[in-house]
């Protein structure tokens, strides 16, 4: 990851930590969780971002039923 993936990784992780029953999908995600950190992000940065931290197993990706993806934290409560 480059700088700018890492720090929108710790965005993304710093909200879950203080949210752990957040969740959204990837518009939601770049819109509100890292809108409100006043952080310019593309759908397409963020995508590459989340598919980074599913792999790190830190965020798991659900699909819902006729709908988008949806991510939240990747540990069970």
């Amino acid at each position: 990851m480059n700088e700018r993936q890492k720090e929108t990784s710790k965005k993304i992780l710093d909200y879950l930590q203080e949210n752990p029953d957040a969740g959204d999908t990837l518009e939601g995600i770049t819109k509100w969780w890292l809108q409100s950190e006043c952080v310019e992000q593309s759908v397409d940065k963020v995508a590459g971002v989340l598919e980074q931290l599913i792999k790190e197993g830190v965020v798991k990706k659900q699909k819902v039923k006729g709908g988008r993806p949806f991510y939240k934290i990747g540990k069970e409560s």
